[in-house]
Protein backbone atom coordinates (compact mmCIF):
# COMPACT_ATOMS: atom_id res chain seq x y z
CA UNK A 1 0.00 0.00 0.00
CA UNK A 2 1.28 3.40 -0.71
CA UNK A 3 1.95 5.96 1.63
CA UNK A 4 -0.59 8.63 1.93
CA UNK A 5 -0.17 12.20 3.92
CA UNK A 6 -1.15 11.91 7.58
CA UNK A 7 -3.07 14.76 8.62
CA UNK A 8 -4.92 15.79 12.05
CA UNK A 9 -7.42 17.69 10.92
CA UNK A 10 -11.21 16.98 11.27
CA UNK A 11 -13.00 14.59 8.74
CA UNK A 12 -9.92 14.99 6.30
CA UNK A 13 -8.02 12.18 4.87
CA UNK A 14 -6.01 13.21 1.80
CA UNK A 15 -6.39 11.76 -1.82
CA UNK A 16 -3.15 9.25 -2.98
CA UNK A 17 -3.90 11.59 -5.99
CA UNK A 18 -4.77 14.50 -7.66
CA UNK A 19 -6.68 13.96 -10.42
CA UNK A 20 -8.37 17.44 -10.87
CA UNK A 21 -12.09 18.11 -10.55
CA UNK A 22 -14.42 14.71 -11.06
CA UNK A 23 -17.88 15.47 -12.57
CA UNK A 24 -20.40 14.81 -9.95
CA UNK A 25 -23.48 15.55 -13.17
CA UNK A 26 -25.94 12.16 -12.69
CA UNK A 27 -26.30 13.18 -16.25
CA UNK A 28 -22.06 11.85 -16.93
CA UNK A 29 -22.82 8.70 -15.62
CA UNK A 30 -21.12 6.17 -17.84
CA UNK A 31 -22.59 3.14 -19.96
CA UNK A 32 -19.89 1.01 -17.36
CA UNK A 33 -21.30 1.71 -14.08
CA UNK A 34 -24.56 0.76 -15.30
CA UNK A 35 -25.60 -3.06 -13.89
CA UNK A 36 -29.32 -4.64 -13.50
CA UNK A 37 -30.78 -3.69 -10.01
CA UNK A 38 -30.97 -5.78 -7.39
CA UNK A 39 -34.24 -5.71 -5.29
CA UNK A 40 -34.79 -3.21 -2.77
CA UNK A 41 -34.84 -5.64 0.36
CA UNK A 42 -31.80 -7.49 -0.53
CA UNK A 43 -29.87 -3.72 -0.97
CA UNK A 44 -31.52 -2.82 2.43
CA UNK A 45 -29.88 -6.18 3.82
CA UNK A 46 -26.65 -5.68 2.18
CA UNK A 47 -26.22 -1.73 3.68
CA UNK A 48 -27.40 -3.58 7.37
CA UNK A 49 -24.69 -5.60 7.18
CA UNK A 50 -21.96 -3.02 6.45
CA UNK A 51 -23.30 -1.02 8.73
CA UNK A 52 -23.04 -3.58 11.50
CA UNK A 53 -19.33 -4.57 10.48
CA UNK A 54 -18.76 -0.49 10.84
CA UNK A 55 -20.22 -0.31 14.24
CA UNK A 56 -18.29 -3.07 15.36
CA UNK A 57 -15.17 -1.44 14.68
CA UNK A 58 -15.61 1.29 17.15
CA UNK A 59 -13.09 1.69 19.60
CA UNK A 60 -10.72 -1.15 17.78
CA UNK A 61 -9.30 0.83 15.44
CA UNK A 62 -7.03 3.57 14.90
CA UNK A 63 -6.56 6.71 12.36
CA UNK A 64 -3.60 5.96 9.68
CA UNK A 65 -2.75 7.84 6.85
CA UNK A 66 0.50 5.72 6.52
CA UNK A 67 -0.78 2.27 6.83
CA UNK A 68 -3.45 -0.19 6.40
CA UNK A 69 -3.90 -2.96 8.94
CA UNK A 70 -6.80 -5.19 8.43
CA UNK A 71 -6.47 -7.22 11.64
CA UNK A 72 -6.37 -6.13 15.47
CA UNK A 73 -5.63 -3.25 16.47
CA UNK A 74 -7.24 -2.22 12.85
CA UNK A 75 -5.62 1.29 10.96
CA UNK A 76 -7.56 3.05 8.41
CA UNK A 77 -7.76 6.07 7.04
CA UNK A 78 -11.41 7.08 6.10
CA UNK A 79 -11.15 5.81 2.71
CA UNK A 80 -9.40 2.22 3.97
CA UNK A 81 -12.12 1.64 6.46
CA UNK A 82 -15.24 2.07 4.05
CA UNK A 83 -12.58 -0.71 2.01
CA UNK A 84 -12.59 -2.57 4.39
CA UNK A 85 -16.21 -2.96 5.81
CA UNK A 86 -17.54 -3.03 2.18
CA UNK A 87 -15.32 -5.77 1.42
CA UNK A 88 -15.91 -8.02 4.46
CA UNK A 89 -19.77 -7.75 2.91
CA UNK A 90 -19.21 -9.14 -0.47
CA UNK A 91 -18.70 -5.50 -1.92
CA UNK A 92 -15.53 -4.79 -3.78
CA UNK A 93 -14.76 -0.66 -3.87
CA UNK A 94 -11.50 -2.10 -5.29
CA UNK A 95 -9.55 1.42 -4.07
CA UNK A 96 -8.70 3.49 -0.93
CA UNK A 97 -8.62 6.47 -2.83
CA UNK A 98 -11.59 8.79 -1.89
CA UNK A 99 -11.24 10.37 -5.95
CA UNK A 100 -11.84 6.88 -7.10
CA UNK A 101 -14.48 5.93 -5.26
CA UNK A 102 -16.51 9.30 -6.32
CA UNK A 103 -16.85 7.91 -9.93
CA UNK A 104 -18.48 4.46 -8.64
CA UNK A 105 -22.00 3.99 -8.38
CA UNK A 106 -24.72 6.46 -9.32
CA UNK A 107 -25.45 9.89 -8.33
CA UNK A 108 -27.88 10.84 -5.26
CA UNK A 109 -29.59 14.49 -4.23
CA UNK A 110 -28.56 14.91 -0.45
CA UNK A 111 -32.54 14.47 0.25
CA UNK A 112 -32.41 11.36 -0.96
CA UNK A 113 -29.86 9.61 0.69
CA UNK A 114 -30.52 5.85 1.49
CA UNK A 115 -28.56 3.60 3.72
CA UNK A 116 -24.72 2.14 2.16
CA UNK A 117 -24.69 5.77 -0.03
CA UNK A 118 -20.97 7.29 0.01
CA UNK A 119 -20.41 10.95 1.16
CA UNK A 120 -17.59 13.22 -0.08
CA UNK A 121 -16.25 16.12 1.25
CA UNK A 122 -13.46 18.48 0.57
CA UNK A 123 -12.13 21.03 3.39
CA UNK A 124 -10.35 22.98 0.94
CA UNK A 125 -13.89 23.68 -1.01
CA UNK A 126 -12.57 22.12 -4.16
CA UNK A 127 -14.16 19.21 -5.99
CA UNK A 128 -11.47 17.28 -5.07
CA UNK A 129 -12.87 14.86 -1.84
CA UNK A 130 -10.58 14.80 1.06
CA UNK A 131 -13.15 12.30 3.21
CA UNK A 132 -15.67 9.90 2.83
CA UNK A 133 -18.05 8.79 5.14
CA UNK A 134 -20.75 6.22 4.28
CA UNK A 135 -24.65 7.16 5.07
CA UNK A 136 -26.68 4.76 8.10
CA UNK A 137 -29.92 6.57 8.02
CA UNK A 138 -31.57 9.02 10.12
CA UNK A 139 -29.46 11.73 9.05
CA UNK A 140 -26.19 10.14 10.25
CA UNK A 141 -22.99 8.97 9.08
CA UNK A 142 -20.31 6.48 10.00
CA UNK A 143 -17.02 7.30 9.37
CA UNK A 144 -12.99 7.28 10.58
CA UNK A 145 -12.68 10.74 11.30
CA UNK A 146 -9.72 11.77 12.18
CA UNK A 147 -6.78 10.82 15.03
CA UNK A 148 -8.82 11.88 18.03
CA UNK A 149 -12.27 11.09 17.34
CA UNK A 150 -11.41 7.78 14.97
CA UNK A 151 -14.31 5.70 14.01
CA UNK A 152 -17.45 7.52 14.77
CA UNK A 153 -21.28 8.07 13.91
CA UNK A 154 -21.81 11.83 13.16
CA UNK A 155 -25.17 13.64 12.29
CA UNK A 156 -25.03 15.80 9.19
CA UNK A 157 -26.52 18.58 11.34
CA UNK A 158 -23.73 18.16 14.20
CA UNK A 159 -20.95 19.95 12.25
CA UNK A 160 -21.12 23.22 9.70
CA UNK A 161 -18.46 20.54 8.12
CA UNK A 162 -20.76 18.48 6.69
CA UNK A 163 -22.94 21.45 4.96
CA UNK A 164 -19.96 23.52 3.77
CA UNK A 165 -17.62 20.74 2.60
CA UNK A 166 -19.66 18.32 1.43
CA UNK A 167 -19.26 17.95 -2.53
CA UNK A 168 -21.65 14.75 -3.30
CA UNK A 169 -23.23 10.96 -2.27
CA UNK A 170 -22.67 8.06 -5.12
CA UNK A 171 -25.09 5.15 -4.49
CA UNK A 172 -22.76 1.77 -4.79
CA UNK A 173 -25.56 -0.39 -3.99
CA UNK A 174 -26.86 -2.35 -5.78
CA UNK A 175 -24.30 -1.26 -8.66
CA UNK A 176 -21.34 -3.10 -6.58
CA UNK A 177 -23.62 -6.19 -6.11
CA UNK A 178 -24.67 -9.14 -8.40
CA UNK A 179 -27.86 -8.67 -10.16
CA UNK A 180 -30.70 -10.53 -9.41
CA UNK A 181 -30.90 -13.32 -11.02
CA UNK A 182 -27.39 -13.80 -11.41
CA UNK A 183 -26.45 -12.89 -15.05
CA UNK A 184 -23.52 -15.00 -17.12
CA UNK A 185 -21.08 -12.02 -16.28
CA UNK A 186 -21.90 -12.32 -12.37
CA UNK A 187 -21.16 -16.01 -12.48
CA UNK A 188 -17.71 -15.31 -14.19
CA UNK A 189 -16.84 -12.30 -11.78
CA UNK A 190 -17.97 -14.31 -8.70
CA UNK A 191 -16.06 -17.31 -9.50
CA UNK A 192 -12.72 -15.48 -10.16
CA UNK A 193 -13.12 -13.40 -6.89
CA UNK A 194 -13.67 -17.03 -5.09
CA UNK A 195 -10.47 -18.17 -6.76
CA UNK A 196 -8.35 -15.04 -5.69
CA UNK A 197 -6.75 -16.62 -2.56
CA UNK A 198 -7.11 -20.28 -3.82
CA UNK A 199 -4.46 -20.34 -6.68
CA UNK A 200 -0.91 -19.56 -7.40
CA UNK A 201 0.46 -17.63 -10.19
CA UNK A 202 3.20 -18.48 -12.11
CA UNK A 203 4.63 -19.59 -15.60
CA UNK A 204 2.53 -22.90 -16.44
CA UNK A 205 -0.76 -23.78 -16.03
CA UNK A 206 -1.96 -26.72 -13.53
CA UNK A 207 -5.58 -26.88 -13.43
CA UNK A 208 -5.46 -29.40 -10.79
CA UNK A 209 -2.57 -27.86 -8.36
CA UNK A 210 -4.48 -24.63 -9.12
CA UNK A 211 -1.51 -22.88 -10.57
CA UNK A 212 -1.85 -20.30 -13.60
CA UNK A 213 -0.80 -17.99 -15.84
CA UNK A 214 -2.57 -14.93 -16.03
CA UNK A 215 -3.77 -16.12 -19.37
CA UNK A 216 -4.17 -19.22 -17.93
CA UNK A 217 -6.12 -18.15 -14.97
CA UNK A 218 -8.73 -16.38 -17.39
CA UNK A 219 -9.20 -19.38 -19.67
CA UNK A 220 -10.03 -21.40 -16.31
CA UNK A 221 -12.23 -19.22 -15.39
CA UNK A 222 -14.15 -18.97 -18.41
CA UNK A 223 -13.98 -22.80 -19.24
CA UNK A 224 -15.93 -23.31 -15.83
CA UNK A 225 -18.48 -21.20 -17.05
CA UNK A 226 -19.20 -22.72 -20.07
CA UNK A 227 -17.17 -20.43 -22.08
CA UNK A 228 -14.30 -21.79 -24.10
CA UNK A 229 -11.54 -19.49 -25.18
CA UNK A 230 -9.68 -21.78 -26.76
CA UNK A 231 -6.06 -20.36 -25.71
CA UNK A 232 -3.73 -19.47 -22.63
CA UNK A 233 -2.20 -17.44 -24.74
CA UNK A 234 -2.72 -14.05 -24.04
CA UNK A 235 -2.22 -12.66 -28.27
CA UNK A 236 -4.84 -15.39 -28.93
CA UNK A 237 -7.40 -14.21 -26.28
CA UNK A 238 -7.42 -11.10 -27.95
CA UNK A 239 -8.41 -12.43 -31.37
CA UNK A 240 -11.91 -14.03 -29.63
CA UNK A 241 -15.17 -12.53 -29.30
CA UNK A 242 -16.31 -9.19 -30.33
CA UNK A 243 -14.64 -5.83 -29.35
CA UNK A 244 -16.60 -3.42 -27.78
CA UNK A 245 -15.80 0.14 -26.66
CA UNK A 246 -14.65 1.15 -23.10
CA UNK A 247 -17.79 3.27 -22.40
CA UNK A 248 -20.10 -0.02 -23.17
CA UNK A 249 -18.32 -2.73 -21.18
CA UNK A 250 -20.38 -5.28 -18.77
CA UNK A 251 -19.17 -7.89 -16.37
CA UNK A 252 -17.13 -10.75 -17.89
CA UNK A 253 -15.98 -8.28 -20.79
CA UNK A 254 -11.98 -9.65 -21.13
CA UNK A 255 -9.81 -6.30 -20.81
CA UNK A 256 -6.29 -6.10 -22.84
CA UNK A 257 -3.21 -3.84 -21.20
CA UNK A 258 0.22 -3.11 -22.74
CA UNK A 259 3.47 -3.15 -20.61
CA UNK A 260 4.17 -0.08 -22.18
CA UNK A 261 2.29 2.98 -23.02
CA UNK A 262 1.64 3.09 -26.73
CA UNK A 263 2.24 -0.39 -27.62
CA UNK A 264 -0.55 -2.99 -29.13
CA UNK A 265 1.31 -5.99 -28.11
CA UNK A 266 -0.82 -7.12 -24.89
CA UNK A 267 0.90 -8.15 -21.88
CA UNK A 268 -1.64 -8.24 -19.24
CA UNK A 269 -5.79 -9.41 -19.68
CA UNK A 270 -8.25 -8.71 -17.25
CA UNK A 271 -11.71 -9.60 -16.43
CA UNK A 272 -14.14 -6.64 -16.24
CA UNK A 273 -15.69 -6.61 -12.69
CA UNK A 274 -18.68 -3.79 -13.21
CA UNK A 275 -19.14 -0.50 -12.18
CA UNK A 276 -15.47 0.42 -13.50
CA UNK A 277 -14.03 -2.56 -11.75
CA UNK A 278 -11.28 -4.84 -13.12
CA UNK A 279 -9.93 -8.36 -11.80
CA UNK A 280 -5.95 -8.64 -12.52
CA UNK A 281 -4.25 -12.08 -12.43
CA UNK A 282 -0.79 -11.73 -12.48
CA UNK A 283 2.56 -12.61 -10.95
CA UNK A 284 1.49 -10.80 -7.74
CA UNK A 285 -1.55 -12.59 -7.33
CA UNK A 286 -5.53 -12.12 -8.03
CA UNK A 287 -5.54 -8.15 -7.69
CA UNK A 288 -8.55 -5.80 -7.75
CA UNK A 289 -8.46 -2.63 -8.83
CA UNK A 290 -10.32 0.60 -10.96
CA UNK A 291 -9.68 1.63 -14.37
CA UNK A 292 -9.03 4.94 -13.47
CA UNK A 293 -5.52 4.29 -12.48
CA UNK A 294 -3.17 5.58 -14.90
CA UNK A 295 -1.15 2.60 -15.03
CA UNK A 296 -4.33 1.18 -16.98
CA UNK A 297 -5.88 4.17 -17.87
CA UNK A 298 -2.52 4.90 -20.19
CA UNK A 299 -1.92 1.42 -21.29
CA UNK A 300 -5.27 0.44 -22.46
CA UNK A 301 -5.52 -1.82 -25.81
CA UNK A 302 -8.79 -3.00 -25.93
CA UNK A 303 -11.84 -4.83 -24.58
CA UNK A 304 -13.34 -8.03 -26.20
CA UNK A 305 -16.95 -9.60 -25.16
CA UNK A 306 -16.92 -13.12 -24.91
CA UNK A 307 -20.17 -13.80 -23.54
CA UNK A 308 -22.93 -14.02 -25.80
CA UNK A 309 -26.58 -15.80 -26.09
CA UNK A 310 -24.73 -18.86 -27.62
CA UNK A 311 -22.93 -19.67 -24.93
CA UNK A 312 -23.92 -21.66 -21.94
CA UNK A 313 -22.40 -20.51 -18.64
CA UNK A 314 -22.73 -22.75 -15.21
CA UNK A 315 -25.76 -21.01 -13.28
CA UNK A 316 -26.08 -24.32 -11.09
CA UNK A 317 -23.56 -25.70 -8.78
CA UNK A 318 -20.81 -28.03 -9.16
CA UNK A 319 -22.76 -31.23 -9.48
CA UNK A 320 -22.26 -33.39 -6.58
CA UNK A 321 -23.33 -37.06 -5.90
CA UNK A 322 -26.26 -36.18 -3.52
CA UNK A 323 -24.93 -35.40 -0.17
CA UNK A 324 -26.36 -37.60 2.84
CA UNK A 325 -27.93 -35.54 5.45
CA UNK A 326 -25.87 -37.02 8.19
CA UNK A 327 -22.95 -35.62 6.27
CA UNK A 328 -24.39 -31.72 6.43
CA UNK A 329 -25.67 -32.30 9.87
CA UNK A 330 -22.34 -33.81 11.14
CA UNK A 331 -20.46 -31.10 9.22
CA UNK A 332 -22.53 -28.57 11.41
CA UNK A 333 -22.37 -30.46 14.53
CA UNK A 334 -18.45 -30.21 14.26
CA UNK A 335 -18.61 -26.50 13.93
CA UNK A 336 -19.88 -26.07 17.68
CA UNK A 337 -17.18 -24.24 20.07
CA UNK A 338 -15.46 -23.63 16.86
CA UNK A 339 -17.46 -20.76 14.54
CA UNK A 340 -18.24 -17.89 16.27
CA UNK A 341 -20.96 -15.20 15.56
CA UNK A 342 -19.83 -12.13 13.21
CA UNK A 343 -20.85 -9.81 11.28
CA UNK A 344 -19.07 -10.43 8.58
CA UNK A 345 -17.88 -14.18 6.41
CA UNK A 346 -14.09 -15.29 7.00
CA UNK A 347 -13.64 -18.90 6.62
CA UNK A 348 -10.36 -18.69 8.48
CA UNK A 349 -11.45 -17.61 11.72
CA UNK A 350 -15.27 -19.33 11.19
CA UNK A 351 -16.82 -16.02 11.77
CA UNK A 352 -20.08 -15.78 10.14
CA UNK A 353 -23.65 -14.13 10.21
CA UNK A 354 -26.43 -16.93 11.16
CA UNK A 355 -26.73 -16.67 6.95
CA UNK A 356 -23.34 -17.16 6.64
CA UNK A 357 -22.82 -20.34 8.38
CA UNK A 358 -25.52 -22.17 6.75
CA UNK A 359 -23.94 -21.19 3.48
CA UNK A 360 -20.36 -22.48 4.79
CA UNK A 361 -22.22 -25.76 5.94
CA UNK A 362 -23.86 -26.40 2.90
CA UNK A 363 -20.91 -25.21 0.29
CA UNK A 364 -18.33 -27.80 2.20
CA UNK A 365 -21.20 -30.72 1.39
CA UNK A 366 -20.77 -28.87 -2.61
CA UNK A 367 -24.14 -27.30 -2.41
CA UNK A 368 -24.44 -23.06 -3.22
CA UNK A 369 -27.21 -21.42 -1.75
CA UNK A 370 -25.91 -18.50 -3.92
CA UNK A 371 -25.70 -15.86 -0.95
CA UNK A 372 -25.15 -15.50 2.60
CA UNK A 373 -28.24 -13.57 2.81
CA UNK A 374 -31.12 -15.28 4.86
CA UNK A 375 -34.04 -13.98 2.59
CA UNK A 376 -32.03 -14.88 -0.89
CA UNK A 377 -31.37 -18.23 0.56
CA UNK A 378 -34.48 -18.64 1.29
CA UNK A 379 -34.96 -18.96 -2.79
CA UNK A 380 -32.93 -21.94 -3.05
CA UNK A 381 -34.04 -25.24 -3.74
CA UNK A 382 -38.57 -26.39 -2.70
CA UNK A 383 -40.51 -25.64 -0.35
CA UNK A 384 -40.76 -28.35 2.36
CA UNK A 385 -43.57 -28.42 4.58
CA UNK A 386 -43.11 -27.80 8.52
CA UNK A 387 -44.60 -31.69 9.51
CA UNK A 388 -42.63 -33.42 6.17
CA UNK A 389 -38.95 -32.02 7.38
CA UNK A 390 -35.87 -34.13 6.67
CA UNK A 391 -32.68 -34.19 7.97
CA UNK A 392 -30.79 -31.70 6.28
CA UNK A 393 -33.71 -29.31 4.86
CA UNK A 394 -32.74 -25.02 5.22
CA UNK A 395 -34.84 -23.58 8.08
CA UNK A 396 -35.78 -20.04 8.05
CA UNK A 397 -36.76 -17.60 10.68
CA UNK A 398 -37.42 -14.26 11.67
CA UNK A 399 -36.04 -12.62 14.73
CA UNK A 400 -38.83 -9.96 15.78
CA UNK A 401 -41.11 -12.60 17.03
CA UNK A 402 -43.55 -12.33 13.78
CA UNK A 403 -43.09 -14.94 11.97
CA UNK A 404 -42.60 -13.02 8.72
CA UNK A 405 -39.16 -11.19 7.22
CA UNK A 406 -36.92 -14.01 7.22
CA UNK A 407 -33.55 -12.96 9.08
CA UNK A 408 -32.22 -16.00 10.14
CA UNK A 409 -31.45 -19.58 9.15
CA UNK A 410 -30.87 -23.16 10.78
CA UNK A 411 -30.36 -26.57 9.46
CA UNK A 412 -33.03 -29.62 10.56
CA UNK A 413 -30.94 -32.16 12.25
CA UNK A 414 -34.16 -34.46 13.20
CA UNK A 415 -35.98 -35.32 15.95
CA UNK A 416 -37.52 -31.40 15.81
CA UNK A 417 -34.22 -30.15 16.64
CA UNK A 418 -32.55 -27.57 14.54
CA UNK A 419 -28.78 -26.72 14.62
CA UNK A 420 -27.74 -23.06 13.84
CA UNK A 421 -25.59 -20.06 14.98
CA UNK A 422 -27.50 -17.97 17.45
CA UNK A 423 -26.09 -14.12 17.52
CA UNK A 424 -25.66 -14.95 21.43
CA UNK A 425 -22.07 -15.75 19.69
CA UNK A 426 -21.83 -19.69 19.32
CA UNK A 427 -23.44 -22.68 17.14
CA UNK A 428 -26.27 -24.42 19.20
CA UNK A 429 -29.03 -27.22 19.06
CA UNK A 430 -32.50 -25.76 19.83
CA UNK A 431 -35.98 -27.06 19.56
CA UNK A 432 -38.83 -26.14 16.98
CA UNK A 433 -41.30 -26.49 19.92
CA UNK A 434 -38.86 -23.83 21.96
CA UNK A 435 -41.04 -20.82 22.65
CA UNK A 436 -38.90 -18.56 20.24
CA UNK A 437 -38.85 -21.00 17.15
CA UNK A 438 -42.90 -21.17 16.82
CA UNK A 439 -42.79 -17.33 17.29
CA UNK A 440 -39.85 -17.44 14.30
CA UNK A 441 -40.23 -20.04 12.12
CA UNK A 442 -41.31 -19.08 8.78
CA UNK A 443 -40.36 -22.15 5.98
CA UNK A 444 -38.29 -25.19 5.39
CA UNK A 445 -36.31 -25.81 2.09
CA UNK A 446 -34.84 -28.35 0.26
CA UNK A 447 -31.83 -27.23 -1.16
CA UNK A 448 -30.21 -30.96 -2.36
Amino acid sequence: MKKRIVTATLAVCISLSTLGVVSTNPVNVSAATTTTQNNQSAVEAKADQIIQTGKSLIGKATYSNTEYKPTYPYKFSCATFLMYIFGENGVDLATYNEDYMMQQGTYVARDQLQKGDLLFFSSKGTKIPDHVAMYIGDNKVIQMADPTQKIVISDLNSKPYYKDSYITARRVLPSLLPSNPATKGDNVVSLAFDLMNKVTMGTVNDDKAMKFTGPGFVNYVYNKNGVTLGSTNISEQMKVGTTVSRANLKKGDLIFFSNTIGSKTPGLVAIYAGDHRIIIPNSNGILTRVLFVDYYDQRFITAKRVLTDKNTPIVVPPTVSAPSADKIVNFASSLMGKAKFGYGYDEKTLTFTGAGFTYYVYKNQGIDLKSKIASQQAKIGKAVQKASLQKGDLLLFSTDNKGANITQTGIYIGGNQYISLSTSGSVLKESLNSTWAKKNYVAGRRVF
